[in-house]
């Protein structure tokens, strides 16, 4: 039996090793089944939680991977759900670093799986490299017992040589815009290859998405290197949670890197919004923001992301409207927080997320801005929009005798919209269309154009 055991680290030291509901098999991952020889003590009267029962302190677990641990390495515990049980139990692990044992700290129950999740799972923990031992401590209440198959999940994110240096920190060229001829790209990211998904959803969902949902990972708000915290985080949804894939659709670190997270592309369904997911995308900011303020670069990144899917997808990100998953009226950016009772995306990111809105629509509007005025010849004369903002019609006042060949009124999303106008009087008529902020692109009888914002308020 040991040696089958030794021939299977060796297989998948080499090959792709995948167990039970295809989860991955690694020399740098354990999953520890908690067994009765497990228990190194037990204390029939909790005090420690004011009322009988049972405190049981695991014999300490050494920590060995197959390679060495670089940065960090995870912990988090599941055991397979059983509809309708109440969450009794209760978890705490310390850590023994240089041959002394820290105190005790609390390992919270996760509140946050999704529907496609089938096991209960703690939260997920980054341990320091140097942490040779942990210990867990399991506390119930009196008359119950430890989970059933309750597993200590335990992983070193290694990511493979010619994937690591600078392409880790290097997003990849932008990408076209893509669909109803978008003025916003979506920016270059990191890819999964790079950094280190093993692999995607066999079959991945699609929907059209009307809801954009920020969150944040709760994790480490520091790194040497955050493309391992990524591929952590894909463990822990994949190998600990059950799911097919990373629940998140992108992920954005302090540094501003953009991450592409779940597998499938454009609209493909995740598992990150209260087990309402369909028709959302989920942006993931890395850190915790009950504690830190997000980067500047962090939210600009997420400014332009959310910039391009709001106009590849015509949301407009000022807006709200019913959410049909929940039948609920959301922002169409929102907060983890706005679907269910949870902290996330953080206070100090969900209070900003009304600023986003208006900044990712000012983003839009500069991308609009560009594609009205490619490639534009020098002018030599200004032009004004009297009344701006406009109501019912708008005119265009001109200096230096210039003369007008044409008007193109642009929305939002970089669509053309048609509105009468009057070369004569430069006069447009725009109150059949509804309020918000446009581009108006105007040539001139040389083929020179240039481009100017009007805003629309009735």
């Amino acid at each position: 039996m040991r040696n089958a055991a030794i021939l299977v680290l060796f297989l998948c030291a080499i090959l792709p090793c995948f167990g039970q509901n295809g989860q991955e098999i690694s020399p740098n991952r354990h999953k520890i089944k908690v067994t009765p020889d497990q228990i190194q003590s037990t204390n029939a009267e909790a005090q420690l939680q004011k009322s009988t029962g049972t405190i049981s302190i695991l014999k300490p677990i050494k920590i060995k991977f197959a390679d060495a641990v670089e940065n960090f390495f995870t912990l988090a515990l599941n055991w397979p759900k059983i509809p309708g049980e109440a969450k009794a139990v209760s978890f705490e692990y310390r850590e023994k670093r240089r041959g002394k044992w820290g105190g005790w700290q609390k390992l919270p129950i996760d509140q946050h799986a999704e529907e496609e999740s089938i096991m209960e799972v703690s939260e997920l923990r980054q341990i320091d490299a140097r942490v040779r031992f942990i210990q867990l401590k399991i506390m119930l209440p009196a008359g119950t017992e430890i989970p059933a198959d309750l597993n200590i999940n335990l992983f070193n994110p290694v990511i493979a040589p010619q994937q690591s240096g600078a392409a880790l920190i290097k997003p990849l060229a932008p990408i076209a815009p893509e669909l109803r001829g978008c003025p916003c790209p979506l920016p270059g990211m990191v890819s999964r290859q790079t950094w280190g998904a093993p692999r995607p959803c066999a079959s991945p969902g699609y929907a059209t998405v009307t809801h954009l949902i920020v969150h944040h990972s709760a994790g480490v708000n520091t790194s040497n290197n955050w493309a391992q915290v990524v591929l952590g985080i894909w463990d822990f949804h994949v190998n600990t949670r059950a799911y097919c894939d990373i629940a998140y659709n992108y992920l954005i670190d302090p540094n501003g890197v953009l991450y592409e997270g779940r597998s499938g592309g454009n609209n493909v369904i995740g598992a990150h919004f209260c087990n309402t997911n369909t028709g959302t995308m989920g942006v993931c900011l890395l850190g915790n923001f009950q504690e830190v303020e997000p980067t500047a670069v962090m939210l600009n990144k997420l400014a332009d992301l959310l910039a391009w899917k709001s106009c590849n997808s015509s949301i407009d990100p000022v807006k709200s409207s019913v959410f049909a998953r929940s039948n609920t009226v959301l922002n169409h950016i929102s907060g983890h927080r706005d679907g269910c009772a949870t902290e996330c995306p953080g206070t100090n990111v969900f209070v900003k997320l009304a600023e986003m809105r208006s900044k990712v629509a000012s983003n839009i509007v500069a991308c609009a801005l560009t594609v009205a005025t490619q490639n534009p010849a020098i002018v030599d004369y200004s032009v004004d929009i009297v009344p701006n903002p406009a109501q019912h019609s708008f005119r265009l006042r001109l200096s230096n005798g210039a003369n007008i060949s044409r008007l193109e009124l642009y929305n939002l999303m970089g669509q053309a919209i048609n509105v009468p106008y009057n070369l004569q009087t430069l006069e447009v008529q725009c109150g059949h269309l509804p309020r918000g902020t446009y581009v108006l692109k105007i040539t001139d009888t040389a083929q020179r154009s240039i481009a100017k914002q009007v805003v629309l308020q009735f």
